[in-house]
């Protein structure tokens, strides 16, 4: 799970430094970074699938993506076009399995006499175990129109010692003299230098060594963990499939949703959410015995058109059917009234809460998911089902960005990030629990206060 996001001098944020948790909602007028904060994890993670650090922003090297380019020209991404540099960190917390290999690796580097003692003070205090992961990535827009990589750092620390916070600067060049505190670095790599990678994990019967790497100035150096071996790096690895395989910015294609969907889609929701007819067929079958007729349809199944009902009363059932010529799958929504309208008929906010409501029903989830607006073109009565929804993916984390005050009601104050604007032109995250005109807020809908307060203006 993703704890922390850092930005410097990146777009319209000149420091950014905000922990994220399973569930937030991000408020604030337009332009003040809402979209660029929820695009970070699928940022990083592109930067790793890319053969260089420039195709995961500009165009020019993107003719085979159909992802749009997030710039123009690289200037673009330096804070207020001052400068050449910007850089991103990343924090997350692994899972218990991965910290127990990290735990284990330690053991094999001691004494059999040190690892004794050691093993005693883990068993009495979990929390000085390496429990999560820091990432930094520091890069520069250079004279010949390239961009390289300055800086990049990957190291694990405990959850007692965490890396500063009003520290400034890159916190992996603090990894030697925190040694004593958990931290331990995996990979280091300095403009012109070599990257030196060390495992996280000895071979059985080996010492730790690390190994030096020479590599380009507009390439990184991370995505080579995947070469390695697996249990030599267990913490590396985990984070670059939780980054370039488990995350997806949801911003479906509603013109393409009517159009029935082809079959050899994959099983979690793809970003144009175009395969939720195959999804939401898979899980009406799902569990269905070998003797079960067509019209089989699971338990969970039921629920989410259950659920659909709450914010469209008027729907008397939701189907999926698969077309015998072609096999392609498609919605067809009954009505109250004895009539079915296919996907080609159904309004974007019909597709809309069709396929944000059948997420948290589905077996397989990604493991982050970010969307924007989620309220658009839904009628404010039938907001709450679909809120009630992505906050019920218990599985992932969920993060929207909205304008909608009745979303703002429905969150927790400890779920809300507001975005607003700086007196230097740039761009603050606050977080609600600390936002000074919601001290009193009770998730009442009083639009005044919160246009007055600049939640949502």
């Amino acid at each position: 799970m993703i704890t922390r996001l850092e930005a410097t001098r990146y777009r319209c944020f000149e420091r950014l430094g905000v922990d994220v948790g399973e569930f937030r909602v991000l408020v604030g007028a337009n332009g003040s970074g809402k979209t660029t904060l929820l695009d970070l994890p699928g940022l990083l993670g592109d930067l790793l699938d890319a053969k260089y650090v420039i195709d995961a922003f500009v165009p020019r090297r993107r003719k085979s993506s159909e992802r749009k380019a997030r710039a123009s020209s690289l200037r673009e991404l330096v804070f207020a076009g001052r400068g050449d540099d910007f850089s991103f960190a990343i924090e997350a917390k692994l899972p218990e399995a991965v910290q127990s290999r990290l735990v284990e690796g330690m053991f094999q580097r001691l004494s059999k006499a040190q690892r004794q003692k050691t093993q005693s003070a883990l068993d009495i205090d979990k929390k000085r175990w390496p429990s999560h992961i820091r990432y930094e990535l520091g890069l520069r827009v250079s004279e010949d129109r390239e961009l390289h990589v300055v800086q990049e750092y990957l190291f694990v620390f405990p959850e007692n010692f965490k890396p500063s916070r009003t520290e400034p600067g890159y916190q992996g060049v603090r990894v030697g003299e925190r040694g004593s505190k958990g931290w331990r670095m995996i990979l280091q790599r300095e403009f012109g230098q070599t990257a030196e990678f060390t495992p996280e994990v000895p071979p059985p019967g080996a010492r730790t060594r690390s190994t030096k790497v020479g590599i380009g100035n507009t390439l990184l150096a991370m995505p080579r963990m995947l070469f390695e071996s697996e249990h030599e790096f267990p913490a590396s690895r985990w984070l670059h499939s939780l980054l370039t395989t488990e995350t997806v910015f949801l911003n479906p294609d509603w013109e393409e949703m009517r159009f029935a969907c082809p079959p050899g889609q994959p099983k979690t929701i793809t970003s144009d959410g175009r395969n939720a007819p195959w999804l939401a067929l898979e899980l009406m079958r799902e569990g269905a015995p070998q003797d079960a007729g067509a019209d089989y349809r699971s338990e969970r199944y039921a629920d989410w058109v259950a659920h659909v009902q709450t914010a469209l009363p008027q729907v008397m059932d939701v189907e999926v059917r698969e077309r015998e010529d072609d096999h392609h799958a498609y919605f067809v929504v009954s009505y109250k009234g004895d009539f079915q309208v296919p996907s080609p008929g159904l309004s974007d906010g019909t597709l809309r809460i069709l396929t944000l409501t059948l997420l948290p029903y589905l077996s397989k989830q990604p493991a982050i998911l970010v969307t924007e607006e989620p309220e658009n073109g839904i009628h404010p009565r039938a907001i709450e089902a679909v809120l009630q929804s992505l906050s019920s993916m218990y599985d992932s984390q969920v993060w929207v960005s909205s304008h909608s005050p009745v979303v703002l009601a429905r969150a927790k104050l400890n779920q809300l990030l507001c975005a607003r604007l700086a007196n230097e032109g740039g761009v603050e995250m606050v977080a609600g629990t600390d936002h000074p005109r919601l001290q009193e807020w009770r998730g009442g809908i009083d639009l005044g206060s919160l246009f007055a307060a600049g939640v949502l203006g």
